[in-house]
């Protein structure tokens, strides 16, 4: 009887004992179980990037992506901060550290390197952290297809010329054998002091003054004839946008009472492709120099203090998401020719723009590019546009 006690007492300490436990494990019964001590969550790493207006769409929606990816540098969540710029403005900002109240940037990715490298601007220029093209992008000129095939019923023979003759022309469009109410034949381009296509366009037609597509000079741009042949083009230019992106919206939105041509690129020209033909009930047709200019929107490191290296892997991140495939495939979508070869602008699905519109004028092929003037160069030549025709 005594030993049948002890079972019954030692039995009822295990219990207690057990009670005890669960209690201290689990938290007093009809409460919920103490909680764990997590640790502090980190801090993001703040990637600010300015990148050129032209892209907007396509990087915005390729942030998207990526920010849901939930990516990490250095086991620091990354934190994307993006803001478009003018290419010059970026890039002046950039050399005098203008920051405006905003945090300054990690990376910077205009349309194409010309005025960072003009202004000597602080990037990165070497090693794995160079430069690194992320979309490619020729400078065409669109028009109105009703005039277009006024002024070219068959292809250009000498496009600028041509161009700067019709532009030129007292009679507008009547002496051309359009329609009188046409008036003036009308030429849009973005002002070559802000932003990069203007400046691009300004190349493109020095070059073809001179008939050639390299060695332009400062002893070119003092030849008095290349200023009286730029006169009646530039006249032909109702305002000078500061950004290509605004630009294009206006002449969509205008149509041809106010630009019958436009200078743009690529990729703008192509989104906006069924826009222009729902708003002007007729659509627009590119047509490529004869040597054009390849817009490449480099993706640049900046040579900054504040750039250490939590910055620097995460800019490393989001580079390598943008040039990978699934990226490359939706700037296609965009209208941007990619850089990955293996993504390929001949391809027939529903979504490409390159054979959607190729009934527009598109091509596959790039034509000819033209040699990019030293510096000092091409900032005399935005000097006379400056001097001489800006309105």
């Amino acid at each position: 009887m005594q030993r049948l006690s002890r079972i019954i007492a030692f039995g009822y300490i295990a219990i207690c004992l057990a009670a005890l436990a669960a209690t201290f494990a689990l938290g007093p019964l009809g409460y919920a179980p103490f909680p764990l001590v997590a640790a502090p969550a980190r801090a993001p790493v703040v990637l600010t990037i300015w990148y050129g207006s032209e892209k907007k769409e396509w990087l915005e929606a390729a942030a998207q992506r990526f920010s849901a990816t939930n990516p990490t540098a250095n086991g620091r969540p990354i934190q994307l901060r993006l803001k478009s710029l003018g290419a010059r403005e970026l890039a002046e900002r950039l050399v005098n550290q203008d920051w405006r109240g905003d945090l300054p940037p990690v990376v910077v990715s205009p349309s194409s390197a010309l005025w960072l490298d003009a202004l000597n601007a602080p990037i990165v220029r070497s090693g794995a952290d160079a430069p690194r093209a992320l979309v490619l992008s020729p400078l065409v000129v669109v028009g109105w297809r009703e005039r277009t095939r006024v002024l070219w019923p068959a292809a250009p023979r000498d496009f600028w010329r041509e161009l700067q003759a019709a532009l030129a022309n007292d009679g507008g469009w009547k002496a051309l054998g359009g329609q009188p109410g046409w008036g003036f034949v009308k030429l849009g381009h973005t002002s070559p002091l802000t932003s990069n296509s203007g400046t691009q366009a300004l190349v493109l037609m020095a070059y073809g003054f001179f008939g050639k597509t390299s060695g332009l000079s400062a002893a070119d741009l003092a030849n008095p004839e290349l200023a009286a042949w730029l006169g009646p083009i530039e006249a032909a230019v109702p305002s000078f946008s500061d950004s290509t992106g605004a630009f294009m919206d206006d002449l969509v939105r205008s149509g041809p009472a106010k630009f019958d041509f436009g200078v743009v690129y690529e990729n703008l020209a192509l989104q906006n492709m069924d826009a222009a033909q729902k708003r002007q009930g007729q659509p627009l047709q590119i047509f490529y120099p004869p040597a054009t200019i390849l817009s490449d929107h480099p993706y640049a490191l900046v040579d900054g203090a504040w750039v250490q290296a939590d910055e620097r892997a995460a800019a490393a991140t989001f580079r390598d998401f943008l040039v990978g495939r699934a990226a490359q495939q939706l700037a296609l979508q965009y209208g941007f020719r990619p850089v990955d070869q293996g993504v390929s602008i001949s391809a027939g699905e529903p979504n490409n723009p390159f054979t959607k519109y190729a009934p527009n004028g598109v091509q596959v092929s790039i034509a000819e590019q033209v040699q990019l003037p030293p510096a000092d160069v091409l900032g005399a030549l935005v000097q006379l546009w400056d001097r001489t025709f800006k309105h």
